[in-house]
C-alpha cells in the first residue's frame, strides 16, 4: 500500500471542513474528483473514513483515529521536502524572534549582522516585548523563539538558559550615592523609578517578597528599559535593573550597583514543544547561542556554557 502526499492532503483538507465542496475548493479539484480520490483511499486502508449523508460529513471512528496520524505524516513530508529544498539552494524563509530591549540591544545586533552575511536569503522579524508579552506570543504561536524571562504558563515550550544576571540599581553616580545605600541596606532616600507589574525585573522582586516593590509605588511609572534609562541619564530616579540592561550602550555613564541580597533575572531562549523548528529558525538559534559568547557585557552577567 503506497499513500501519496496528495491523498493525505485531501483527506486532512475534507476532515476539517467537513464539506466535501468547500475542501474541493480549497484543494483547487472538482467535488467528484475529491470524491472519488477519497473512496480510493479508503479502498487501500480498507476501512470506512468518512460518513456521507445528504445533510452532513463526519469521520467514522476509524477517521478520527487516523486524522492525527495523516497530520504527522503531512508535517513530517514537508519538513523533509523543506529541508532537502534549503540543503540545495541555501537557507531561505524566514524566522521571527520575540525578545526583550536588553537582549536585543546589548546581544543581538552583532549576531544579526554575522547572521545576515552568511545566510543572506533568510528573512528576519524582530517583535520587541516584554517577557510576559513573548510568553503570550510563543503560546499562541505567532513566533518561532522567544528569549526572554519565563513568564507564566511555559509548560508547552522547551527552555534553554542563555544567561543570569543579578539585579541591581542603576543610576547617575554625580547625583545618588547608591552605593552606600546599597551598603547600608536602606534604599528609601533614592528615588526609584517605579517596575510595570508584568516587567520580568517586578517578577523577580516580588517573588522574593522585596521591600523594593512597596518603594518603587511613589516612583514615576516606566513602561520601557530605553525610558527607563533617558530617565536615569536625566537624572530624575534610579533604575532597578539587572546587568543584562545596565549592558545597554544607553547606560553609559551610569553606574550599576548589585542589590543585597542578591538577587538574579534570568534570560531564556524558548521554542514550543509542539512544533519543530524549521532549517532557518535552527541556525538562527545556533547564531544566537555561539555569538552569545561574545557579546560585550556587564562583568555580572553569566553566560550559559553550550556543547
Amino acid at each position: 500500500m503506497n499513500l501519496s502526499q496528495r491523498q493525505l492532503q485531501m483527506f486532512v483538507t475534507t476532515a476539517q471542513l467537513m464539506n466535501v465542496s468547500r475542501a474541493g475548493e480549497a484543494l483547487h479539484i472538482s467535488q467528484p474528483a475529491l470524491s472519488r480520490a477519497l473512496q480510493e483511499l479508503e479502498s487501500q486502508l480498507g476501512v470506512k473514513l468518512l460518513l456521507r449523508t445528504t445533510r452532513q460529513l463526519t469521520l467514522t471512528h476509524e477517521g478520527s483515529q487516523f486524522l492525527p496520524v495523516a497530520q504527522r505524516l503531512l508535517r513530517d513530508l514537508q519538513q523533509a521536502t523543506s529541508d532537502l529544498r534549503e540543503q540545495a539552494t541555501g537557507l531561505t524563509g524566514s524566522v521571527t524572534l520575540a525578545v526583550g530591549t536588553a537582549f536585543g540591544c546589548t546581544v543581538l545586533p552583532a549576531i544579526l549582522r554575522s547572521f545576515a552575511l552568511s545566510h543572506p536569503g533568510v528573512r528576519l522579524t524582530l517583535i520587541d516585548d516584554n517577557s510576559a508579552g513573548i510568553s503570550a506570543r510563543m503560546s499562541r504561536a505567532e513566533t518561532d523563539l522567544g528569549i526572554g524571562s519565563l513568564f507564566g504558563d511555559t509548560s508547552g515550550m522547551a527552555c534553554q538558559l542563555l544567561l543570569t544576571a543579578p539585579l541591581g540599581l542603576l543610576g547617575d553616580p554625580a547625583r545618588f550615592d547608591m552605593q552606600a545605600a546599597v551598603k547600608a541596606g536602606d534604599l528609601r532616600q533614592l528615588p526609584l523609578l517605579k517596575e510595570p507589574t508584568d516587567s520580568s525585573i517586578m517578577q523577580v522582586l516580588q517573588s522574593r517578597g522585596s521591600k523594593l516593590v512597596q518603594q518603587m509605588q511613589s516612583g514615576v511609572e516606566v513602561s520601557s528599559l530605553a525610558l527607563q534609562l533617558a530617565l536615569a541619564q536625566a537624572g530624575v530616579g534610579v533604575a532597578v535593573v539587572s546587568a543584562l540592561g545596565a549592558s545597554h550602550p544607553q547606560a553609559s555613564g551610569l553606574q550599576f550597583v548589585p542589590l543585597k541580597p542578591a538577587m538574579q533575572r534570568e534570560v531564556f531562549m524558548m521554542q514550543r514543544r509542539d512544533r519543530e523548528l524549521n532549517p532557518s529558525a535552527r541556525a538562527f538559534a545556533n547564531a544566537v547561542r555561539t555569538g552569545l559568547m561574545h557579546a560585550v557585557l556587564h562583568g555580572s552577567v553569566q553566560l550559559e556554557a553550550f556543547e
